[in-house]
C-alpha cells in the first residue's frame, strides 16, 4: 500500500465552516415555522436574506428578527403559486444585495386528505406548480448570479412523504418525490459550476401547519418515530446551515432525512 507523505496527512485540507459570512440567500415560505428558522440561522451566520411568502404581517415580524441580528433583509409578499412572481423575487433580491449565493425552496401546497384518484385536478396543478415548478423555476432563475458568483446551494424542503407515503396524502408524496429527483438532475448537470443541489425531508414538525397532528401525537403519547417526539424548526435550519455552507460543500444531489427516526419503522411496529 503506497503511503502518503506525513506532512500531507498531519496537514488539512481545508478548515470546516458554518460561516455564510457576505453570503445572499432566499428563502420562499419564510415567514413561519421551518423558513423563519432558516432564516434566521443563516442570518446569525452571517447571510442577508430576502424572505417571500403570502402574508404581511408575519413576514415584517420575521424581517425585523433578521435585522435584529446585525443583517439585512428584504421581505417580499409572494404566492409561489404565481408564475410572475418566480423573477420578482430573483430580480428584487439581485437589486438589493447584488446576488444570491443560497436558494431555499421550502413554500408549499398541500393536497387535502384522501384518495389521490379523487384529487381534483385544480388541486393537483396547483401542487405541482407550488412545490415542484416553483423550485425548479427559481433554481434556474437564479443559476446565472451563482455561477458569476464562483458557485452556490439550492437546497429544497422536500418531506419522508416522498421516499415512504403515506395513505391519502397522494399529490403532495407524488410532488415531493419528484423534487428529489429534480434535485438528483441539477445536481449533476450545476456540479461543474459548483453549484450543490440538496434536498431535506423532514418528518413532524412542530409548525403551524402541522399543529394539529402535534396537539394529537402529545394528547396521545403516540408519535411516528421511535425518538417519540415532533422536531423542532431549528434543527431542520441546522441541516440547512450545514447545506449551505463551506461545511457542506462535498455534499450535491442529496436527500438528507431529518425525522427522528420514523423511516427507521416498519409499518407494523409500536412506538
Amino acid at each position: 500500500m503506497r503511503r502518503l507523505p506525513s506532512s500531507s496527512i498531519a496537514e488539512p485540507i481545508m478548515t470546516v465552516s458554518f460561516s455564510l459570512k457576505d453570503k445572499v440567500a432566499i428563502v420562499t415560505g419564510g415567514s413561519k415555522g421551518i423558513g423563519r428558522a432558516i432564516a434566521l440561522a443563516f442570518a446569525e451566520n452571517g447571510a442577508d436574506i430576502a424572505i417571500a411568502a403570502r402574508g404581511r404581517e408575519a413576514l415584517e415580524k420575521t424581517r425585523s428578527e433578521v435585522e435584529a441580528t446585525g443583517r439585512r433583509c428584504i421581505a417580499l409578499s409572494a404566492n409561489m403559486a404565481d408564475e410572475k412572481e418566480w423573477q420578482r423575487l430573483v430580480d428584487e433580491t439581485i437589486s438589493a444585495f447584488g446576488g444570491v449565493d443560497v436558494l431555499v425552496n421550502n413554500a408549499a401546497a398541500d393536497s387535502g386528505y384522501g384518495p389521490i384518484a379523487k384529487t381534483q385536478s385544480s388541486r393537483w396543478d396547483l401542487v405541482m406548480r407550488v412545490n415542484l415548478k416553483a423550485p425548479f423555476a427559481l433554481s434556474s432563475l437564479c443559476l446565472p448570479s451563482m455561477k458569476a458568483r464562483g458557485g452556490g446551494s439550492v437546497i429544497h424542503i422536500t418531506s419522508n412523504e416522498a421516499i415512504r407515503p403515506s395513505f391519502g396524502l397522494g399529490a403532495y408524496s407524488v410532488s415531493k418525490g419528484a423534487l428529489v429527483t429534480l434535485a438528483q438532475v441539477c445536481a449533476k448537470e450545476w456540479a461543474r459550476d459548483k453549484i450543490r443541489v440538496n434536498c431535506i425531508a423532514p418528518g413532524l414538525v412542530r409548525t403551524e401547519m402541522a399543529a394539529p397532528l402535534v396537539e394529537m401525537c402529545e394528547k396521545s403519547g403516540r408519535y411516528p418515530n421511535p425518538m417519540g417526539r415532533a422536531a423542532e424548526p431549528e434543527e431542520i435550519a441546522a441541516i440547512a446551515l450545514y447545506l449551505a455552507s463551506n461545511a457542506g460543500s462535498y455534499a450535491t444531489g442529496q436527500t438528507f432525512v431529518v425525522d427522528g427516526g420514523e423511516l427507521v419503522l416498519a409499518p407494523t411496529d409500536k412506538n
